[in-house]
């Protein structure tokens, strides 16, 4: 189904996962509850648009991926003044944070359900 929301007001977030199947569910989901959801596959590439410009209202962050990791993302992004104000809402399998803990808007843990997802989103999304 398409949105009704006028592109002008989409709602620009990130999202940084490496499983293709959610980043794909969460890029069509988030397109449908009007925000224009951009997809990365790991830290590295997120990062990459984040300092060529890119300007989300928010980023749903996996933590176990290749290449950069969540942890290593989240640390890189708060050493740029640009990039530490947007909000990070990490999305996780992992029930380590005790041992390997992340600074973070909010956690949400896999599976996330919709209601849950679209709630964070509301409360972090500047």
């Amino acid at each position: 189904m398409a949105s009704a929301v006028p592109l002008q007001s989409k709602r620009p977030i990130v999202v940084v996962d490496d499983d293709v199947d959610l980043r794909e569910t969460l890029g069509e989901l988030l397109a449908d509850e009007g925000y224009d959801a951009r997809c990365f596959e790991n830290g590295r590439t997120a990062l990459d648009y984040l300092r060529a410009g890119g300007s989300p209202k928010l980023i749903l962050l996996d933590l176990m991926m290749p290449e950069m990791d969540g942890w290593q993302f989240r640390r890189e992004q708060l050493r740029d003044d640009r990039l530490a104000r947007i909000p990070v809402v990490v999305m996780t399998a992992t029930r380590a944070l005790e041992s390997s803990p992340i600074d973070a808007s909010e956690v949400l843990y896999k599976p996330i359900g919709i209601d849950d997802l679209l709630e964070a989103l509301e409360r972090n999304a500047r």
